[in-house]
This record gives structure tokens, sequence and C-alpha cells, in this order.
């Protein structure tokens, strides 16, 4: 099977590359060339999917790349790259007959919190900043230009991906959890689904495999719904460190978010953010490989051991 994966020097990149390329040719489509990734990996150097070549005979495509949540990007520039740069690469994908497309796109296509009731894949979308706007406007151009064809469209929403590499807020979170003693959860009782990465990988391999035809969207998660209280408790734990939590109201924390304009990371800390993985599950027959609780605590240990 010939694979061509972008993004692939980016954090879920190197991960999926690490499980495929031993048993598949894997091309990676680079902004510069990495010595990060496997050997047998070709390298294609480029800045934009609108000059970007297909290789010959490639069966799947997975599409990684595109700006993340980034304050300082302009609604423009989600544009350009996350809609009309994916569908140029789409566009090609229909041209070289792919076989399958897919697209990860994000959690935050529904919404960025739930009131009792886990998101599903029926839900409306709701998203709610330029990023997620994005992602959405990319969903429906591409069912649209993949409808009646050949070429499978999968697309994939996951909430926040950890690791102990991974980047942006779990990164900082890890951080703070490595140098404080203390930290104002012991009042959270929320409830969010989040991925570990290996689970992840998991669902995107089940969905590069997969011998029959798709034409689906995926809302994927670990199967356990967790308390960012419980997060810390287990990262914790895997570095060796006791934390205490401070019994800071909620609501006091909410008004301080409101006042220095942390809303967005007060929600991702403190909301509610549950996902039915029921669909993709019984889809492909495939069930999370790793428990949060034990993954979590892996990732401390390996941040632990990683930042000596």
């Amino acid at each position: 099977m010939k694979i061509l994966v972008t993004g692939a020097s980016g954090f879920v990149g190197r991960y999926l590359l690490n499980e495929i390329a031993q048993s598949h040719e894997v091309i990676a489509y680079v902004r510069k060339k990495s010595n990060l990734l496997p050997s047998s990996v070709q390298q294609i150097v480029g800045n934009n999917f609108f000059d970007i070549a297909i290789p010959k005979d490639t069966d799947v495509i997975v599409h990684l790349a595109g700006i993340a949540h980034n304050k300082n990007k302009s609604v423009e520039e989600f544009k350009k790259i996350n809609v009309d740069g994916t569908l140029e690469l789409a566009h090609k994908a229909l041209q070289a007959n792919v076989k399958r497309f897919i697209f990860m796109s994000s959690i935050g296509v529904n919404g960025n919190s739930t009131d009792g009731k886990a998101f599903t894949e029926q839900d409306t979308p709701n998203p709610i900043n330029d990023y997620t706007i994005s992602k959405y406007q990319a969903e429906v151009a591409l069912e649209e230009l993949f409808k009646d064809t050949k070429t499978d469209l999968v697309i994939i929403r996951p909430p926040l991906i950890y690791a102990h590499d991974a980047p942006g807020n779990f990164s900082k979170l890890l951080m703070l959890i490595k140098l404080g003693q203390f930290l104002p959860f012991g009042c959270t009782q929320n409830q969010r689904s989040f991925i570990s990465i290996e689970n992840l990988i998991s669902f995107i391999t089940a969905c590069i495999y997969h011998d029959t035809k798709i034409n689906e969207t995926f809302l994927i998660a670990d199967d356990e719904v967790i308390s960012t209280k419980q997060l810390i408790q287990c990262v914790s734990s895997g570095m060796g460190k006791s934390m205490i939590l401070l019994p800071v109201p909620t609501e006091l924390l909410s008004i301080l978010a409101d006042v220095t304009g942390k809303v967005g990371i007060f929600e991702q800390l403190y909301g509610n953010l549950q996902i039915d993985n029921r669909k993709a599950k019984k889809f492909f027959n495939w069930h999370p490989p790793k428990h949060s609780l034990n993954a979590l605590k892996e990732v401390g240990n390996l941040y632990r051991n990683n930042e000596k």
C-alpha cells in the first residue's frame, strides 16, 4: 500500500509514520526535510498544496497538515490553508485516483462544550472560532467534492490529544505540573473526553486498512471520561510528584477568567466536553488499546524522564 501523509513531521504525523512506515510505502509531505522521520520514508518538500504532485499509484492520503489554534492568524490565513489548501489537495487526489482521503478535523466542529449529553456525529455543527469554522468549511467542501466519486472520504474529529511531547496547552499543563506544587483544581468535577496519541494512531490505522468502502465522519476519544482533577493526579503520579490541589471555587475562577480574558483556557480546564465514540468502535470493531488513566501516568513518567 502506498500512503501519502501531509503534516508528516508534526506531532501526530511523526507517531503515525513510526507506526506504518515499516510495512508500507510511505511518502511524507513536509515543509522542510526532517531527521526525525523513519529513513524508509520518502520526503517531498513543499510550502503549499497548490504545488504538490500526488505520486503515481497512491492508495491513501492522510491529511494532517493545517494551521491549528493560533490567535495571531487571520480568518483569511485559516481559510487559505485549512480550506483552500485542503480542497486543492483533494482535487489532486481525485485526479490521481486515490482510493481514500482521510481528513483530520476537530471536535471543535461540534462545539466547545457539552451539557449533560455527549457529542455525536448526528449533532448539528457549532464551531465557535476561526480555526474550527475553517475545519467545518473544509469538511462541507470535501463532502461535496467527493460525493458520487470512487474516492472514499473519512473525517476524524478528535478532542485534545495527549502525549509527553504534545504541543500547545497540554504541554503548558505538563510544565505547570512539573514545576508546581499547588494547583487550583481541588473543586473541579468536570467531565471531559481526551484521546491518547496511541489511541488516535490506532484509529487512523484502522481507517487506512479498512478493506471496504467508507464515507463517514467519526468522533473519537478514549473510552474513559475524566475530570481535569483526575488528569492532573494521574500525570503527577507518573512524574512521581504529590500535587496539592487547592479547593478554589470554580465560580471564582470563572470570574477571574472573564476579567483576564482567559475564558477559552478556563473552558478547556473546567468545562465539560464529552464524546460518544460508539459509532467509530462499532464501524471498525475497534477498541482504544490504552486506558486513559494508565496512559496519563505513562505520559507523566515519560515527560519526567525526557525532561531530565
